[in-house]
C-alpha cells in the first residue's frame, strides 16, 4: 500500500506535523510505502498560472484550466507539479494534514489542490465525477488540529455549526468530487489549550484510529 500525507504546517515542532510523523510512522511499521509532501519546506508556490507548463499552447485567449488539459495531453507540466501529480497517482491512500484556518485549510494546500487537481488530470477529459471520479476505488481522509474546543462546533456551540458542515466543501467538492472514497477526519481539538499529557492520549487515539481504518488486513493486501 502507498500512502500520500500532504502536510501543511510550517513548524517541524507543532502538533500538526507530530500527527504527520505519527501517520508516517504507524504506516511505515506496518509495510506500507510512504510520501511525505511536506509543503512548507518546500517552498511550494500555491499560486497557479503560466508558470506551471513547460508550455503552452496556441490558443488566442489564455484560460488556466485549458492550460492545464493541454499540459496533460502534451505531459508538459513543471517539474514541481509532476512530481505531486506522480505521489498522488502512485497512492492508495491520501492525508491532508494541516490547521484549520477560518473552517478551511490554509492557503498553501488549498494552492496544492487548485495546481495538483488539475482539469484533465484529476477530472474532466477520460474521467468523470465523483464515483466515476479518477481516483475511485482510493482512499482519503483529513488529519486536522482546531483551535477551538470540541464545544464550539454544534448547532447551538459558539460556531453554531458542526465540524461536518465546516468540512463539506473539501469533503465532497474536492476529494469525493475526484472519486475518492472518504473517511471521517481525525480531529485534534484544542491542542494549543492541551497539556503534555493531554496530547500524548491525542497522538494514541490517532494511532487506533489509524489501526480501526488501515489495520494489517487493508495495509498488506
Amino acid at each position: 500500500m502507498n500512502i500520500l500525507i500532504v502536510h501543511a504546517h510550517e513548524n517541524p515542532s507543532s502538533f500538526s506535523s507530530a500527527l504527520a510523523s505519527t501517520a508516517r510512522t504507524y504506516f511505515e511499521r506496518n509495510g506500507a510505502s510512504v510520501t511525505v509532501s511536506d509543503l512548507y519546506k518546500q517552498q511550494f508556490n500555491p499560486v497557479g498560472g503560466k508558470h506551471d507548463f513547460k508550455k503552452q499552447s496556441n490558443a488566442e485567449y489564455y484560460k488556466y484550466a485549458l492550460e492545464q488539459f493541454h499540459a496533460h495531453n502534451e505531459t508538459s507540466f513543471a517539474s514541481e507539479i509532476k512530481r505531486e501529480m506522480d505521489a498522488l497517482t502512485k497512492a492508495d491512500v491520501l492525508i491532508f494534514n494541516f490547521p484549520l484556518w477560518w473552517f478551511d485549510m490554509p492557503a498553501i494546500l488549498k494552492g496544492w489542490v487548485d495546481r495538483v487537481l488539475a482539469y484533465g488530470f484529476a477530472y474532466g477529459g477520460d474521467y468523470g465525477l465523483y464515483k466515476k471520479g479518477r481516483f475511485k476505488n482510493k482512499r482519503a481522509f483529513l488529519s486536522i488540529t482546531t483551535g477551538s474546543p470540541e464545544s464550539f462546533y454544534n448547532l447551538k456551540g459558539m460556531h453554531q455549526r458542526t465540524l461536518s458542515d465546516i468540512l463539506r466543501n473539501i469533503h465532497e467538492g474536492i476529494l469525493g468530487l475526484v472519486g475518492f472514497d472518504v473517511q471521517e477526519p481525525f480531529v485534534a481539538y484544542a491542542v494549543s489549550r492541551s497539556s503534555a499529557q493531554e496530547r500524548k492520549e491525542i497522538l494514541k487515539k490517532y494511532s487506533s484510529y489509524l489501526h480501526h481504518h488501515f489495520g494489517e488486513s487493508y495495509i498488506t493486501e
